[in-house]
């Protein structure tokens, strides 16, 4: 005890050390990211995106492989943080939102063809271990085997873990959608352990999971299987590592915010957001952690999980995302403001009380760091859509890109309802509060169940025809081909099938088909031989013309037709 009130006096060679410790450590995290950028801007974009598709798939495995060890080393300390109130606290959030996303929502694709597009790279993946979607792919055996590969612009975190989902329980449709339903449900839990070690409120860690549970958007969407639910969860997934390292301050906990961040930004492009929100949280809870060597060393090792998705966005920095003008400008904000504004405050697609609920978390002072980083992380993925070109919620079905937002609003929702809560415990009447508030939140959601059950969106043409292309796998079993605008969906359902526009540019690919698949060669008179492109009707047409076929199967859906042909096989060589 006499040693409490002793200074303890640095030596200036323990200064040096540690200063000259620092600065190696910021040089080789700068010397990193360089070292990245040249790799990438100085390859060719074709033999970049060459090195991509081999690379994608092992980057991603490390990543996963390392979690799952970090996880495993650091799991007695972060159970010293969770106690059993906190797992009967969250339990009744997770029954809500599973049960509603698995028994309530209906199950369908909601943005066509990206969801299918996902899982044929997954197939791809999970076959080949090649980021690529397969324009011309043979099953055989149960296994992929692609002949022509197409490198993809989108992100490949989302696809490798649907083959992850593959590699255990076989490639279908059904593994993206219980992918999606376990992100809800980890997402729930990662809401409320956020704000349970962060704020020290079980109160508000239970309101917040609650609101996030009874999200109108989030159920529906999570019961697709769109990238944008595990998106979400793998944000909160490296906001909750970084919350256990501003508590414990261990090492290990530090490597699992790389590891957690680097695996999450390679979701959705607009994902490498959540790294200046993780810093921000570290820098008001640790900031002396920005001069100790091991952050920056640990910046070399994100950098080092993270270079292939670097080299990714540099190689598809000029695709065109669907315009001929700027993606992002700021421009576009005043056209996509009052739509996505509006959707807070006054929309029927999410209860405009969650967004009170949330400024009345935010005018409390408690807890200021905390609320300023989940102020920075909705300000930073709300303006990202605003300033993208097609960021509009109203626009199509971009209402998805809402969200990214979610979780800092149901955060500030839950520490507004204990701030309630908390006014009626004065009184004595806390318990009381809590049961009328919870019953409060769950009768309101109830005035949106008809909108989460309803499919009537502007993707029925195409819902429609994947619908009936499903249909059709009974008539396509055997040795046979199909020609359609999108075969990874087939390839998918365990059907051999390839691009129409391959065969229509080379009509001796048909002879070739006939031979190769003797059960027959089909085309899919799809959603894409519908729509007013002249050069994707004319893919649809010109193969007819190059071999007439008959119709096998034919369905309408108001004004759009859907059909089977089986192409005639050519006449035999003389």
């Amino acid at each position: 005890m006499a040693d409490c009130g002793r200074q303890v006096h640095t030596r200036p060679s323990q200064i040096a050390g540690i200063g000259t410790s620092w600065i190696i450590a910021a040089s080789a995290a700068w010397a990193a990211g360089l070292a990245v950028f040249a790799w990438a801007l100085w390859t060719p974009a074709a033999a970049l995106r060459g090195q991509l598709t081999l690379l994608q798939f092992w980057s991603l495995e490390i990543c996963v492989a390392l979690g799952l060890a970090v996880f495993a080393l650091g799991s007695r300390d972060l159970w010293r943080l969770i106690d059993r109130r906190h797992l009967l606290g969250v339990a009744l959030p997770l029954v809500l939102g599973l049960g509603m996303t698995v028994a309530v929502v209906p199950r369908t694709n909601r943005i066509f063809f990206d969801e299918q597009i996902y899982q044929s790279i997954g197939q791809n993946f999970a076959d080949l271990h090649r980021a690529q979607m397969c324009n011309d792919g043979a099953i055989a055996n149960g296994r992929l085997r692609c002949a022509i590969g197409e490198y993809n612009k989108q992100p490949y975190a989302y696809p490798h873990l649907l083959s992850v989902a593959y590699r255990a329980f076989g490639v279908g449709p059904a593994p993206a959608f219980v992918v999606n339903a376990l992100a809800i449900g980890l997402s729930i839990a990662f809401v409320y352990l956020i704000v349970a070690l962060l704020f020290a409120d079980r109160v508000a860690a239970f309101f917040a999971a609650l609101l996030f549970a009874l999200t109108p958007q989030q159920l529906v969407w999570s019961a697709s299987a769109a990238v944008e639910p595990s998106a979400s969860a793998a944000c909160l997934a490296a906001l909750l590592a970084a919350v256990c390292f501003v508590r414990l301050g261990s090492t290990i906990s530090l490597i699992g915010v790389v590891v957690a961040a680097a695996y999450a930004i390679q979701f959705r492009p607009e994902s490498l957001l959540i790294v200046p929100v993780i810093a921000l949280l570290i820098w008001q809870r640790a900031p002396r952690e920005f001069m100790r060597p091991r952050l920056w060393w640990a910046g070399v090792l994100f950098l080092a999980l993270a270079a292939v998705h670097v080299g990714h966005t540099i190689a598809v920095r000029n695709e065109g995302w669907g315009t001929s003008q700027a993606r992002f400008s700021l421009s576009y904000v005043a056209a996509n403001l009052p739509s996505n504004g509006w959707f807070y405050l006054g929309d029927p697609r999410f209860p405009a009380a969650y967004s009170a609920l949330a400024l009345l978390g935010l005018s409390d002072r408690r807890g200021g760091t905390g609320r300023l980083t989940m102020i920075c992380y909705f300000v930073l993925f709300f303006g990202m859509a605003l300033a993208f070109y097609a960021g509009s919620y109203n626009y199509g079905a971009d209402v998805r890109y809402s969200l990214a937002t979610y979780p800092p609003v149901m955060i500030m929702g839950g520490l507004g309802l204990a701030r309630l809560v908390g006014r009626f415990e004065r009184a004595g009447r806390g318990t009381l509060a809590l049961a009328g508030l919870t019953g409060a939140v769950v009768a309101q959601f109830l005035w949106y169940v008809p909108a989460v059950r309803a499919t009537t969106d502007g993707a029925w043409a195409a819902r429609a025809d994947v619908e009936f292309a499903r249909s059709l796998v009974p008539v396509l079993r055997g040795r046979t081909y199909v020609l359609t605008q999108d075969p990874g969906m087939f390839q998918v359902w365990g059907i051999s099938a390839g691009q129409t526009s391959l065969a229509a540019a080379e009509p001796a690919r048909l002879d070739m088909l006939a031979r190769q698949y003797p059960d027959g060669v089909y085309l899919h008179w799809n959603f894409w031989c519908n729509v007013q492109d002249p050069v994707q009707r004319g893919f649809c047409s010109r193969i007819l013309e190059l071999s007439p076929g008959d119709l096998i199967r034919e369905q309408w859906k108001e004004n759009q037709r859907y059909a089977l042909y089986r192409l005639r096989a050519p006449a035999p060589e003389r």
